[in-house]
């Protein structure tokens, strides 16, 4: 049988894999350009990761963050109170405060879209964790010394859709995110009225993704929505568009970012050389690494899997190393790759999503009773609640 170019990729990515492996540790924390390494593996047999070579790939060195964001909390996730209702009845104001506000984001951060975000974040959580947090993730953020959550960026392990996806490392979080914020505000200057939907999919997907903040991230996702639309002059609120998360526009999004991380993660499996048939979730990528390339060890791995599969630890201690080194180094290209004028399928098919929905249940956005709101005045006021305090960037 003739080896076929899909086979020799595979058995050359296989061979660098073995090779990883057996000198993980050197790799840890790179953040590197698949493109610079996994296409010199595919066409070069006897490729190996040298010093020189990871070097070279490194790209961390040219996308730093530069975030002026100015507010943090000073005080510490306190007593939980959650609950469905009062989570509700916050969503509804928080959603009616940040939209009229809107406006006076973009022009306090122009140009900085990691402050706009930070600033968004910052105005749905700040004095808010108490009820938004459920009791799970506070023990959680508590355990691992989280004092501050609203307009953070993470320096934990997070992921979402119910182990579904294993978001990028503490270690290269803050470069992936300068690359993803840096592609936003590069589009803005390109962007029209018949790619605005790719466009605007294009941010929360990868926000997502990215899931850069401890919690909320998924409020936050839909937000950036209605900021960047603010920005190409169109005045869109739905989705959530009253603050209820659980519409089923909402659902239909989440469902179909799910489903676009899927494929990403069969993305990670065949960059493993692995077979992807079958590849759903980040642990489905760890139990297959294991069973290709650790095969004398599977059996006791995985002999009593428990009802939470292994998903931030792993008892092989090349398996996450692995994974971040590849996903973020896919991750990165995705993010570098994207054109407006051909968008991938995932981003095409939020887009239009995006564009038939929003044509169909557009709703004009609410005027607050008797309300008016300033941003300084509101992010003044937020600080100058118990346990926080703004402080100078």
């Amino acid at each position: 049988m003739l080896d076929t170019t899909e086979a020799q990729d595979q058995r050359r990515l296989a061979r660098f894999w073995r090779s990883f492996f057996e000198d993980y540790t050197s790799c840890q924390g790179h953040l590197v350009s698949a493109h610079c390494v996994l296409d010199r593996v595919r066409e070069d047999e006897q490729f190996c990761l040298t010093p020189e070579v990871l070097l070279a790939c490194d790209v961390r060195g040219g996308h730093v963050l530069d975030s002026r964001f100015s507010y943090h909390s000073s005080g510490s996730i306190g007593a939980n109170c959650y609950s469905r209702h009062s989570v509700m009845e916050a969503d509804r104001f928080l959603s009616d405060r940040f939209h009229a506000l809107v406006p006076q984001i973009v022009e306090q951060y122009q140009g900085a879209f990691i402050d706009q975000l930070r600033c968004i974040h910052f105005l749905g959580m700040a004095g808010n964790e108490a009820i938004m947090l459920y009791p799970s993730q506070a023990r959680r953020l508590q355990s691992d010394a989280v004092a501050r959550i609203a307009g953070e960026i993470r320096n934990i392990p997070t992921g979402f859709g119910d182990y579904r996806f294993n978001a990028p490392s503490p270690a290269n979080l803050n470069a992936l995110l300068a690359a993803y914020t840096r592609k936003v505000e590069s589009l803005l200057a390109e962007v029209d009225g018949a790619s605005v939907y790719d466009f605007v999919s294009f941010a929360q997907y990868y926000f997502a993704v990215l899931h850069p903040f401890y919690e909320r991230c998924g409020r936050t996702s839909e937000d950036l929505m209605y900021l960047l639309f603010e920005q190409v002059g169109i005045g869109k609120r739905y989705i959530s568009c009253g603050g209820d998360r659980a519409s089923p526009l909402a659902h239909e999004r989440m469902e179909l970012i799910n489903d676009a991380v899927e494929v990403f993660n069969r993305k990670i499996a065949w960059y493993f050389g692995l077979d992807p048939t079958g590849i759903r979730t980040t642990p489905d990528i760890y139990r297959a690494l294991t069973a290709h390339y650790f095969p004398d060890q599977f059996e006791a791995v995985y002999a009593q899997e428990t009802a939470r599969p292994f998903y931030y630890a792993h008892p092989l201690p090349q398996i996450l190393p692995a994974y971040y080194f590849l996903m973020e180094a896919l991750l990165f290209d995705e993010l570098q790759d994207f054109r407006l004028d051909a968008p991938p399928p995932y981003i095409a098919r939020l887009g239009r999503h995006l564009y038939e929905k929003g044509r169909k249940d557009y709703r004009d956005q609410p005027v607050i009773s008797g309300m008016a709101f300033r941003l300084p005045d509101v992010l003044r006021d937020l600080a100058g609640l118990s346990g926080y305090a703004e402080v100078s960037a």
